[in-house]
């Protein structure tokens, strides 16, 4: 017996009797799937959708008001944040 399949045995017994698992060889065997169901899923529809429904909402809780009486309340140097505080925020 050569030296080589001497040394494998040994250490195929000593993982067998230490509990330690060899990986299994994968199969070269190509296998084909039969009956197969497909589903595909069109998230497009749902995007636009989910958008849409968004907008709405975001529309209808501003009302024009609301929204001209934020304008005179922040309108010229009135905002609490400065442009150059805002903008560190979003360079940081």
């Amino acid at each position: 017996m050569e030296i080589k399949n001497l040394q494998s045995s040994m250490i195929n017994m000593y993982k067998k009797t230490a509990g330690i698992s060899t990986p299994k060889k994968s199969s070269s065997v190509s296998r084909t799937t039969v009956n197969t169901d497909r589903v595909e899923f069109d998230f497009g529809r749902y995007l636009e959708t989910a958008k849409a429904d968004a907008a709405a909402k975001t529309d209808a809780m501003a009302s024009e008001d609301r929204l001209a009486e934020l304008r005179n309340l922040y309108a010229g140097d009135n905002c609490p944040v400065s442009a150059e505080e805002t903008a560190a925020a979003f360079l940081a």
